[in-house]
Formats: C-alpha cells, structure tokens, sequence
C-alpha cells in the first residue's frame, strides 16, 4: 500500500471530510430550550402541559434521530467534528449569531415586559435584522398580530400563565 492518501473503492484520492460540528448548534439549543420549557410548564393548566410534552417528545425524538445519525457517521469515519476556533470572529457578525443574541435577550426581558410587548418586540427585531432592515413597518404589523395570536391561544384560550406586562393589563382592565 502506498503512502498517498488514496480511496481503494473509488480509486481516486479522498476528499476531506465534511465537518459537522456546525449542524450540531440547532439541534443542541433545541433540546436545551425543550428541557426548559418543559421544566417551566409544570404548573400550567393540564392542556398546555399536554401541548408542551407532545411538541416536546416530538422535538427530542427528531434530536434524538439526528444525534445516533452523526455519530454513527463520526465513528465509520465519513465526516469530522471540528471545530475552529479561529473563525468565531467572523461568525460573531452574522445576523444568525444576532438572532441568538436577541432570542435570549427576549428570555430575560419576557418577566420584565410581559409575553406580548416582549413578543411584539422579539418578532419585530429577528425580521427586521434578518431582513436586513427592509419593510419595517410591515414586520411591525406581522410581528403585532403574531403577538395577538399568541395571546389568544395560550393566555386567552389554553389559560397558561405567561409573564404580565403593560398590554396584559391593558386588555384585562387592570391599569
């Protein structure tokens, strides 16, 4: 056998492997915020707590699918896990890594102004920089209704007990 670095299969010289360390970001702040939300749900009405275990399970198990298929694939050694370190400087300026920024600002910020406000504010700023700034006026007025939306169904229809803030009050008349 000869020192090249050669494919016996395919006669032709290997080809570096992809590297999956990237597709492991979603898939692990997934599980992460599914464990949480499940954690945090436990004293929510029992339909919101359904909602929260089948949406979950449902999560988890894709995951769980995912994390068996890469490391399968690690170990038949057809793609690596590396991770360099030397490109989180551009990475840091996406607007992806924004995003993460922003998601976890509107967990802070969710107690202080309440699910709504916080929500409008959330969905309003991930599509607008997404977007990169376009249309802000129209992502003001999707972001308001997906808002509402989300009022309806978990505070108004499911009963759950979401963070009040100034709009909650506001529409349940107790300024």
């Amino acid at each position: 056998m000869s020192d090249l670095n050669t494919n016996v299969d395919a006669g032709q010289p290997d080809q570096p492997k992809k590297n999956v360390a990237g597709e492991f970001i979603i898939p692990v702040l997934s599980v992460l915020f599914t464990l949480y939300y499940i954690l945090t749900i436990v004293d929510s009405p029992w339909t919101a707590q359904v909602n929260a275990f089948l949406v979950g399970s449902v999560l988890l198990f894709v995951a769980i699918i995912f994390f068996i298929r890469k490391t399968l694939a690690l170990l038949r050694h057809e793609v690596q896990f590396h991770i360099e370190f030397s490109a989180f400087s551009q990475a840091i300026k996406t607007p992806q890594t924004a995003f993460i920024v922003v998601s976890l600002l509107y967990l802070v910020f969710v107690d202080i102004l309440g699910f709504t406000l916080a929500t409008i504010i959330f969905f309003w700023v991930s599509m607008t920089m997404l977007d990169n700034g376009k249309r802000p006026v129209m992502k003001a007025v999707i972001s308001i209704i997906m808002a509402l939306i989300g009022y309806v169904v978990f505070i108004a229809m499911f009963e759950t007990r979401l963070p009040k803030g100034i709009i909650e009050h506001l529409i349940s008349g107790n300024v």
